[in-house]
């Protein structure tokens, strides 16, 4: 056993701005998605400086095979900057693993490639307890070598978890709200630069095929995507379906989807809104993407109707095409090539649309 498996607890810190590295808190479920340490290409899964990825490895061993009175507390915090300077926002204490997740989903090794050099890293899944205090006194009895559990001072909830298994998550009511112009647009430069890209290389025609790979993207229960004709789509610019279910029995949703590519400062407003909503039926789906942002109005409305629409704006655009390893800081080539296959797919149906018009007036 090495020095870093032995640790007596273990801090996790996230800023959560790493777009290529996604580390996120579901507040609602009180699952905590973290990344590893090895976010470089040149080491292999578990030869990092820190050595994180080694303890992810060493501790989610430990779960799988019931160990879990060896397991060091993981003490997650937030990094940011404010007003005054770099602060550290404490999110709870967590333990690896929860009760959605098997051991096939908890600690899973994902290849990413940068500078053209594939490489691993870990992305582990973790439970933040229901726990409102940490004592310090407890942490220095886990320095002294003290078992967790034995410590007068351990919370109720991590004892629970070593002793029985129980995931009790710290969970909250999930509170809508409008997102703000300057949330929905892009967060740094390579954002401004992926979202400038695709604004200003591609036609309001094309557009649209990569608003169908967009979609994909983001989640691929959406299948059967298709790019509507150029004329006559009532107001449909793409439609699909979305599936829901398992392997052996499922149900599908009828998707309609808008793409609007239009200038980073003008606001899709009620009207063009309007338009999608007027073709969604019960129980179907809509998808309203942008290169631009959703007015504030049409956020509320869609919140007080509970419309069942999905918001892709510009700086959404860019984070997806970003984890999806096509950014520019890195991925230039890639996303370059991309974007040609997407010109060529709406070509390619352009020329079809033509050669079926020449045919039907050939025809008459």
């Amino acid at each position: 056993m090495t020095e870093i498996t032995k640790c007596a607890f273990c801090l996790l810190v996230t800023t959560f701005g790493k777009v290529e590295w996604p580390d996120h808190l579901d507040r609602e479920q009180g699952i905590f998605t973290y990344y590893g340490d090895n976010r470089r290409p040149g080491r292999s899964l578990h030869d990092t400086p820190v050595g994180g990825n080694q303890l992810l490895q060493h501790v989610f061993s430990l779960l799988h095979t019931g160990k879990r009175n060896e397991i060091p507390p993981f003490l997650c915090f937030e990094k940011y900057i404010g007003d005054e300077g770099t602060f550290m926002r404490f999110l709870g204490l967590a333990v690896p693993g929860a009760d959605k997740f098997s051991s096939l989903q908890d600690l899973v090794a994902v290849w990413r490639v940068k500078d053209n050099n594939r490489f691993q890293n870990y992305r582990a899944v973790f439970t933040i307890l229901r726990q409102e205090s940490i004592s310090h006194a407890w942490l220095e009895d886990l320095v002294s070598n003290m078992v967790s559990t034995d410590s007068k001072h351990c919370p109720t909830l991590w004892s629970d978890w070593v002793r029985k298994g129980t995931y009790d998550a710290l969970t909250c009511e999930r509170q809508e709200r409008p997102r703000t112009k300057a949330e929905q647009l892009s967060h740094s430069e390579e954002e401004w630069s992926v979202l400038e890209t695709v604004r200003t290389g591609l036609t309001d025609r094309e557009f649209e095929f990569l608003t169908a790979e967009l979609v994909r993207i983001m989640d691929d229960r959406f299948t059967s995507l298709e790019v509507t004709p150029a004329v006559r789509d009532h107001g449909r610019d793409v439609v699909g379906r979305y599936r829901v279910g398992h392997d052996t029995h499922h149900v599908s949703l009828d998707v309609y989807v808008e793409a609007k590519h239009w200038k980073c400062d003008q606001s899709v407003g009620v009207r063009p809104m309007s338009r999608l909503l007027s073709r969604i039926k019960h129980r179907d789906l809509g998808v309203f993407v942008t290169t631009s942002f959703f007015d504030i109005q049409v956020q509320n409305e869609l919140i007080e109707d509970r419309h069942p629409v999905l918001l892709i704006a510009g700086g959404d655009i860019a984070r997806l095409l970003i984890r999806a390893e096509l950014g520019t800081s890195e991925g230039e080539v890639r996303l370059s090539g991309w974007l040609d296959k997407i010109r060529s797919r709406a070509g390619l149906q352009q020329d079809k649309a033509v050669a079926a018009a020449g045919a039907t007036g050939a025809g008459k």
